[in-house]
């Protein structure tokens, strides 16, 4: 008998066993679905190593609060809490505590990422009450500030999942993201050399004059730093330079977030400075970027910068690109051709089919391609991989120097002597045979 001849059968057998099925739920007042998952607080109260952290949460009125609502809870064990004194500690302070363990929604270990999170924890210096971050380094292990490691993942619930730690995760000072984030090493290094003030020790006070706005750079930002100055190590930076530049990336008595940064002339600690917006103009004329905002600390809020922020060491500001803009129109579907350029570059002959171009680097290019549309632009490399594009993602289009935009039928970018390296073709993404050489001038 075939299998199309069998599904009546099948249908029929799977309705009879569903009847006798239902009957005897009747007869016995069964039905309910049956859940096996404890909730994240049963989990907490069955362990034998929470037993602390059970009481704690029922004296604190947090075993009610955290009944209500999905939430991933780092437990600190017994153990942990026997590492920390409490006894000290205010009610107010031991509940905002113990919700810096909590993030709200379910985040099991393999959904979370080396990032920074907003706990349930706030601060208190500003009046704003900001929820307080956590920095999750997803390496070998799972650690939480640097402080914390996950010894225990995964204890599902029915509202939300429970991860076991080693460590109470205490309320954060700015210090505590400089040494748990590896991107901030270089200025760990820096904010401890030993010819600097007692940079860790004003830090990661919770009095005046916190709480603090920070503009962090990154670990790239002060190898740019060395080339810039001409130096070859963070030790060959003068000492009394070192320490104004420091001191010029800190904001004190406020905690500005990215909702509330000052505009114009801004006072620090060091030198003054300018900010636009996102963007930081020191008395170099450099220009800096904010590349990510709000990392919130118990006594100040860290913004991360790409450039490290000076006092006037009389550099020259960098200059402005070179801007050239071009015409991209196409010959159908058979070729591009440039038809105008604006500039004082000759890229390529005007009119020529599939034309060789010929770009320099720190030039910024405004294309202006008529057939978009029907003709997305790209920029390869050798190997035929996009690394910039209007139809596709590109590999540089995120980088800060390149600059990409795409809109419409813009397409402009500045060429990084990293892009250079790579750039090799021009294409069009559906029609292979629009396509040509594209060399650089060195």
């Amino acid at each position: 008998m075939s299998i199309k001849n069998l599904l009546p059968n099948f249908v029929l057998t799977l309705f009879f066993i569903a009847g006798i099925s239902s009957c005897s739920d009747d007869e016995y007042g069964a039905g309910e679905p049956i859940n096996e998952r404890p909730t994240t607080l049963e989990i907490i109260e069955e362990s034998p190593d929470h037993t602390i952290l059970e009481q704690l949460l029922v004296d604190t009125g947090l075993d009610v609060v955290l009944a209500d609502g999905t939430y991933t809870i780092f437990a600190p064990t017994d153990a942990a809490f026997g590492n920390i004194d409490t006894s000290g500690l205010s009610q107010e302070q031991l509940t905002n505590i113990l919700l810096n363990h909590v993030l709200e929604g379910s985040a099991e270990s393999s959904n979370l990422e080396t990032s920074y999170l907003k706990s349930l924890g706030v601060e208190n210096l500003s009046g704003d009450e900001n929820n307080l971050s956590l920095f999750i380094n997803v390496g070998g292990n799972i650690s939480i500030n640097g402080i914390s490691t996950v010894t225990g993942p995964d204890n599902l619930a029915t509202n939300g999942v429970v991860h076991v730690v080693d460590e109470v995760i205490m309320i954060p000072d700015v210090t505590t993201f400089a040494t748990a984030d590896p991107d901030f090493e270089t200025l760990e290094a820096a904010l401890t050399r030993q010819d600097q003030p007692d940079f860790i020790g004003t830090l990661s006070a919770f009095e005046s004059p916190a709480p603090f706005t920070v503009f962090a750079p990154t670990n790239e930002a002060f190898s740019n730093l060395l080339v810039e100055l001409g130096v070859d190590d963070l030790a060959d930076i003068d000492g009394e330079v070192l320490t104004t530049a420091l001191f010029t990336h800190i904001i004190s008595e406020n905690n500005f977030t990215s909702t509330n940064l000052p505009q114009g002339t801004v006072e620090t600690l060091g030198a003054n400075f300018e900010l636009d917006g996102t963007t930081i103009i020191d008395q170099n004329g450099r220009e800096i970027q904010i590349v990510v905002t709000d990392v919130q600390a118990g006594n100040g809020v860290i913004h991360v910068v790409d450039t490290v922020i000076l006092q006037d060491l009389n550099l020259d500001p960098p200059p402005s690109a070179n801007t050239v803009s071009m015409t991209v129109d196409n010959d159908g579907a058979a070729a591009y051709f440039v038809s105008e350029i604006n500039g004082n570059e000759n890229v390529t002959e005007l009119n020529t089919n599939n034309s060789t171009w010929t770009l320099t680097i720190g030039t910024r290019y405004v294309l202006t391609v008529t057939g978009a549309s029907n003709h997305p632009f790209e920029i390869r490399n050798s190997s035929g991989d996009p690394l910039l594009s209007q139809d596709a993602d590109g590999s540089f289009e995120a980088d800060a120097g390149v600059e990409f935009v795409s809109n419409g039928t813009q397409f402009e970018f500045t060429l990084t002597s990293d892009l250079a390296s790579e750039i090799d073709r021009y294409f069009c993404t559906i029609h292979s045979g629009m396509n040509g050489e594209i060399v650089v001038n060195q």
